[in-house]
């Protein structure tokens, strides 16, 4: 009876938490309008990714405070902080189905330049990068609930306007995260693509580049 009891509760226990890191995107009807469902699998694989790293970085259960306590750790951080090693979250990017990760990315591979101390590096070939594609699925998203939602109206500007997100727009979301309920789907996805976009610094990147020539 006592192992019954034991294995009831760990159940119950294990549902709570699934449950609680857990989103049904397609409660979201603008999102089921723009993505298909091969599509919303994808960005599903992507938020559990993010979820799982954010629910483990700061030993906690409720995913929208697991956001928030990461969203203040890095903007009080004096430390740039990179929440996924680079080649396993490439990794991960890579064994998506081509068209989910279209959906929002794509890899550079050459960079022309890099200036880092008294040491100018030009023409690097295989040097790659993760971008956020200025026109995609995620961009048409943003396009439509930014007809009622200023914040995400002003997001897809930026992106069509300067092909990505700048600095001053970065650590405003950073700093403002308590305007975000990370339960709702549109905010629980660009907190997935805001941490997933957080890359290496170049100089991290060229420290690889070079060990690995």
């Amino acid at each position: 009876m006592k192992k019954i009891i034991i294995m009831v509760s760990f159940l119950l226990a294990t549902s709570q938490l699934l449950s609680q890191k857990g989103i049904d995107l397609t409660s979201d009807k603008t999102l089921t309008k723009v993505f298909n469902e091969t599509e919303i699998k994808g960005l599903e694989s992507m938020i559990q990714y993010v979820d799982n790293m954010v629910l483990n970085r700061e030993n906690e259960t409720d995913i929208n405070k697991a956001y928030h306590l990461f969203f203040e750790e890095i903007a009080q951080s004096k430390e740039y902080i990179v929440p996924f090693e680079e080649i396993e979250k490439y990794k991960f990017l890579e064994n998506l189905d081509s068209i989910q990760f279209a959906t929002i990315w794509n890899f550079a591979y050459h960079t022309n330049m890099i200036n880092t101390g008294d040491t100018i590096y030009r023409n690097l070939d295989k040097f790659k990068m993760l971008d956020i594609k200025p026109f995609s699925k995620y961009m048409d998203y943003l396009k439509v609930i930014g007809k009622d939602d200023s914040y995400f109206k002003y997001l897809q500007q930026e992106f069509e306007g300067a092909g990505n997100l700048m600095q001053d727009s970065s650590e405003w979301f950073q700093k403002n995260h308590t305007k975000f309920d990370f339960n709702i789907p549109k905010n629980r996805l660009w907190a997935t693509v805001y941490i997933l976009r957080i890359e290496e610094t170049y100089e991290m990147k060229l420290d690889r580049y070079l060990k690995n020539k």
